[in-house]
């Protein structure tokens, strides 16, 4: 342990460590995301009681205009942390760069915002929102799975990724929410394992919640299989933002 320690030490004199997020050297825990850009991670001042949607300033738990108007198709949703600033920059890195140094900060913030947001909705297991073959292919990974992984070994439970399947390769990226609704409808259906959530109590989980398209219609296909659906990402659009 000793020699791991110099010879760490001695590595970092001569290549100091850079945080991936904001270029700056890196100090503390983590070799690859500072301290500041690990602690600017923001959890919403107050949300939707039902479907999370981020308030302007903190208020009194209430329904928003859209849940009042319709309810979803999960029986609650929230969004760790404000898809805002340092998270916004680290999720792009890691997802769409490769820079795999960031799971482990990403992970360990997850699991500190979901120790805070306790007492979450009794779970039986957790359901990732699928990447489609060509985005596995081309990317490495389902950074879904990774995270929901971690979230499912903190609340020990297992986690059902044969439940949902992503079919072609359009993303959600750059779509007005209108055009995200009609994308994520027709490109997410049941898998070979969906018959295993019937009955259960089913926390689905994504990386960003933007205009809810994706997680609505993963919610729906899960909800007709039988389940009953909670839902919760690591990161949450602000309104008018940008899953």
């Amino acid at each position: 342990m000793f020699l791991k320690k110099l010879s760490r030490g001695f590595l970092d004199a001569l290549y100091p460590p850079v945080c991936l997020i904001c270029g700056q050297l890196s100090r503390g825990i983590y070799p690859h995301c500072c301290t500041d850009c690990f602690n600017s991670f923001e959890p919403p001042a107050s949300c939707c009681e039902l479907c999370g949607e981020p308030f302007a300033d903190r208020q009194v738990p209430h329904l928003c205009l859209n849940c009042i108007k319709g309810r979803p198709p999960f029986t609650w949703c929230r969004g760790v942390f404000l898809y805002r600033g340092a998270l916004t920059e680290a999720l792009s890195r890691f997802k769409y760069k490769g820079m795999i140094a960031l799971q482990k900060p990403l992970e360990d913030a997850l699991a500190r915002g979901v120790a805070a947001l306790r007492p979450l909705p009794e779970s039986d297991i957790v359901v990732p929102v699928p990447l489609s073959v060509h985005g596995r292919w081309k990317r490495g990974f389902n950074q879904s799975y990774i995270l929901a992984a971690s979230v499912a070994g903190q609340l020990g439970l297992e986690v059902e990724a044969g439940a949902l399947k992503k079919m072609g390769s359009r993303t959600q990226v750059g779509l007005p929410a209108r055009e995200r609704n009609r994308n994520a409808a027709t490109s997410f259906g049941p898998a070979w394992s969906i018959g295993r959530v019937k009955g259960q109590k089913v926390l689905l989980f994504d990386d960003v919640y933007t205009t809810g398209a994706t997680v609505r219609a993963c919610s729906r296909i899960l909800r007709k299989a039988g389940a009953t659906v909670s839902v919760l990402t690591l990161a949450r659009a602000e309104k008018n933002g940008a899953g």
